[in-house]
């Protein structure tokens, strides 16, 4: 039973990253050509691709192939590497605690909509040094299947799944001489008064932040609209998330 499992997990790698990835199995809350709210893509099978080729090492054995993906964008700002990376994301169910995340190589960067806008990725999987995690989509053609209006600060968190604003908040912490004055929006959850953590998992990180707003009970989850300070988050307009 367990080879019979295995066996079927490749085979659903493989069509995957046939060019087929991102569509079957996916759900996902828009309205129409535009949206002032970032679009919820749930899908299971992206989720087990993502975990397959990242964390089972089954990722060279794709290499070379043309995918396509569907979900929202989001742009992260590397000051570790000294660039800008993008990412096309969703979740894995309604839980929003688990997510997955496909670095892609945009072959217009400039055209590309603005981040939390719903789209479509095809280009090429490859290995690279230069990717995050060591792989991404290359010369990715990326189309726009609704797009976001909505909070377009410089460092926009809340388009970003919950991976995601992770590495962007250590980014934030660790080189904050990049980040000091920058707009920006986050999400998660209240630690202590004044203090925000990651919205799902303790010890992934934590951060001050000033505001004039009475800061809700510990658990809250909100967001936070402001500049960065240093190593802190300033200025910041907090709104309990519903």
């Amino acid at each position: 039973m367990k080879k019979l499992c295995m066996v079927l997990a490749l085979c659903l790698i493989a069509l995957l990253l046939s060019g087929c990835g991102g569509t079957e199995g996916t759900s996902d809350k828009k309205a129409g050509n535009t949206t002032n709210e970032i679009p919820v893509i749930l899908n299971q099978a992206e989720y087990l691709l993502y975990q397959n080729v990242f964390y089972n090492e089954y990722g060279s054995q794709y290499e070379g192939q043309e995918v396509a993906k569907r979900g929202v964008l989001a742009r992260i700002q590397d000051a570790f590497n000294g660039r800008t990376r993008y990412y096309v994301w969703g979740y894995l169910d309604n839980t929003m605690c688990c997510d997955w995340q496909w670095e892609i190589v945009p072959k217009e960067e400039a055209a590309l909509p603005p981040v939390g806008s719903l789209i479509t990725v095809k280009g090429i999987f490859r290995a690279d040094e230069d990717a995050l995690d060591g792989y991404w989509i290359t010369d990715a053609a990326v189309g726009t299947e609704t797009e976001y209006t909505g909070a377009q600060e410089e460092i926009n968190m809340l388009a970003m799944s919950c991976t995601l604003e992770r590495v962007q908040m250590l980014n934030i912490l660790y080189r904050p001489e990049a980040f000091e004055g920058k707009a920006f929006i986050a999400y998660g959850r209240i630690a202590a008064v004044n203090i925000l953590e990651d919205p799902y998992y303790n010890g992934s990180w934590q951060i001050p932040f000033a505001t004039e707003a009475e800061c809700p009970a510990i658990g809250t989850m909100v967001t936070l609209k402001g500049s960065v300070g240093y190593i802190s988050l300033d200025k910041c307009f907090l709104t309990v998330m519903p």
